[in-house]
């Protein structure tokens, strides 16, 4: 009954709290990543006994090191810098405290495959900054939807005072503005305990926000559509691109995107990633809230008129 009473009164804390406080982690985390020793994983038996494997005495990265866990872009935010290129090939287990939770591999950005476990990039810099460690992989998505091991990963973090929500990303409207021109609009709501500061394409314009994300795709009838225009070539993130989201709030934006061909009209299932920023190790740490990292890909049935 005390659970059932703090959950009702947990949306009326966040609203009555100060926005800019740091919920960040506490010290009662059990989460850590050890590295499996050698010849200890077959690689084409992904449903290891995690139990039976041999770990390295200490762990790669220690429970102290982490900050906390964003569910929405399945990124490890750090309060250290870890190396990851140096452990190519290697696979890790994700446990609380004793108990193993995940099998993953340092997945190798020239491997002609994509390894049948949850992945970190062994690339120092290529994606993420080095203070911070993004899950990812074949199927990962969908798995982390269906699958009771990631449940369990979710409690975990969860009951460690670690896992956060991020952001939510909705596709609210597609309409065609004419045959080759798409005109959709996106939500994105904040539904953490902290600001969270993400890109507006409203501030960068929708041409250099077209060079983080190709925007919306789809398939209709078994053809897929997809823009050919050119985007704006920006590397460097501009401090005023952003938009500060406050917890529990949204932002609405309508973007325009041509470069299709004979777009049809009815209902058609669509794709569409939101971009997180580029930063350097440190960076995403503001005095008010966090620059949000990753990628939030989204899809499903809409209407195109």
């Amino acid at each position: 009954m005390k659970k059932i009473f703090l959950f009702f009164l947990l949306p009326l804390f966040i609203s009555c709290i100060d926005e800019d406080v740091d919920f960040r982690n506490t010290g009662d985390n059990n989460i850590s990543i050890y590295i499996v020793k050698d010849g200890e994983v077959d690689s084409s038996q992904p449903n290891e006994d995690l139990e039976s494997l041999e770990l390295e005495s200490t762990p790669w990265l220690k429970s102290s090191e982490i900050e906390f866990y964003d569910w929405s872009s399945h990124i490890f935010y750090l309060n250290t810098e870890k190396e990851k290129g140096q452990y190519s090939g290697n696979y890790f287990v994700i446990k609380d405290g004793d108990t193993p939770l995940l099998l993953g591999v340092f997945f190798a950005v020239y491997w002609s495959f994509m390894p049948q476990f949850p992945s970190i990039v062994a690339h120092d810099d290529f994606f993420y900054p080095q203070d911070v460690i993004g899950l990812g992989g074949i199927n990962f998505s969908s798995a982390v939807d269906t699958s009771a091991n990631f449940q369990h990963f979710r409690e975990a973090l969860e009951s460690s005072g670690i896992l956060h929500e991020g952001i939510d990303v909705e596709l609210t409207k597609l309409k065609k503005k004419n045959a080759t021109t798409l005109e959709y609009t996106i939500r994105i709501t904040n539904n953490d305990i902290e600001s969270i500061y993400v890109l507006d394409p409203s501030k960068m314009g929708e041409g250099r926000f077209h060079y983080y994300t190709n925007g919306v795709s789809f398939r209709k009838d078994n053809v897929s559509y997809y823009s050919q225009s050119e985007s704006i070539s920006s590397p460097e993130i501009r401090s005023n691109w952003y938009y500060k989201l406050v917890p529990g709030k949204s932002i609405t934006r309508t973007i325009s995107r041509g470069g299709f061909s004979d777009l049809p009209s009815g209902n058609v299932h669509f794709y569409f990633s939101f971009p997180g920023a580029n930063v350097d190790a440190g960076e995403w740490k503001k005095s008010d809230g966090r620059i949000w990292l990753g990628n939030k890909y989204i899809e499903g049935d809409i209407s195109l008129n």
